[in-house]
């Protein structure tokens, strides 16, 4: 459960207390490392801070929507994988973003732990996604460096004053 020499980053968002403790120490106890937070906007601040989250597990009716946080962090950080968990039942499954994993509460810790195992086994063998050009916009080759054409500038927040 260790990747590079530093425990892998799970982040926990739950409103309970006792669950969010509990669920911490047990995850704390295999050898992750447990961050715990109330809401969804603490879930997005860690999230900005480290970019060594590798699984959220959040409740669904956490204070700013478990649901909208999940699809956040799906949009904006895709190697992530995503837990909710929730009392609803399955009909709350269409809502969630793809390849979430939904954990009906009350729940057993090993059906934790294997949601968590399973979504970091995914994690791991996604291949790295190629980063997307604007349509329009040729691949470079790395022939045409010589001359320009073929070449991808970034944006620039500052119009071109030539």
């Amino acid at each position: 459960m260790i990747a590079d020499n530093r425990p892998i980053a799970i982040l926990i968002a739950e409103a309970d207390r006792v669950v969010r403790m509990v669920t911490a120490d047990m995850l704390s106890d295999l050898g992750f490392r447990a961050i715990e937070v109330r809401t969804a906007a603490e879930a997005l601040a860690v999230l900005e801070e480290n970019d060594d989250v590798r699984v959220l597990i959040t409740g669904r009716r956490i204070v700013g929507d478990g649901v909208a946080l999940a699809h956040m962090v799906h949009q904006r950080w895709p190697a992530v994988g995503i837990i909710v968990t929730s009392g609803a039942g399955a009909d709350l499954k269409r809502a969630l973003p793809p390849g979430t994993r939904l954990l009906s509460k009350p729940y057993d810790f090993a059906d934790l732990i294997q949601e968590v195992e399973a979504g970091l086994g995914e994690i791991w063998e996604e291949p790295a996604a190629a980063p997307l050009l604007p349509s329009g916009v040729p691949p470079h080759t790395g022939t045409e460096v010589g001359n320009g054409v073929g070449a991808v500038a970034a944006p620039t927040t500052e119009p071109d004053k030539t």
